[in-house]
């Protein structure tokens, strides 16, 4: 005689062991899980930022170092042909004759003064980042001085 079939349970993909039991699934991740992925992406990414943003403005302040050096030198070559420094007055602009000037690297305009402190022909300055005299760390004034040494 034969028996009758028992109906055939379903199983969905992925929800059964190999014993046929069914396992609980899991789909996706919770909520909670993206957070915590997230806030360690958000983590890592500020604490790059701000190692990187410290390069970028090092990297500003000797590239204005650089530009004062150059400038050093087109003041040496003004001197030599005109036997004398620029006044204060006169500034920079008589030493490009025409051309731009150049600027710091925050694009500010640098400060050039003649006679210059200590006895000096001349003094030449950024005001750093902020633009204004004074300042701490990359906010501080670069002087000629400063980078002959």
């Amino acid at each position: 005689m034969l028996t009758p079939l028992a109906p055939r349970r379903r199983i969905r993909p992925g929800l059964a062991r190999r014993d046929g039991r069914a396992l609980a699934s899991r789909r996706g991740m919770t909520l909670v899980e993206i957070m915590v992925v997230i806030a360690i992406i958000l983590t890592l990414m500020s604490v790059l930022a701000y190692g990187i943003m410290s390069v970028w403005e090092n990297s500003r302040v000797e590239t204005t170092k650089l530009q004062m050096g150059r400038i050093v030198e087109r003041l040496q070559i003004y001197t030599v042909k005109k036997k004398k420094v620029p006044t204060t007055a006169d500034g920079l602009a008589a030493v490009y004759e025409g051309e731009n000037v150049p600027k710091d690297a925050w694009g500010n305009d640098f400060v050039y003064v003649a006679p210059g402190p200590d006895g000096e022909d001349y003094d030449l300055m950024s005001y750093g980042r902020d633009g204004v005299q004074g300042g701490t760390a990359n906010n501080a004034d670069i002087h000629l001085k400063d980078i002959q040494q």
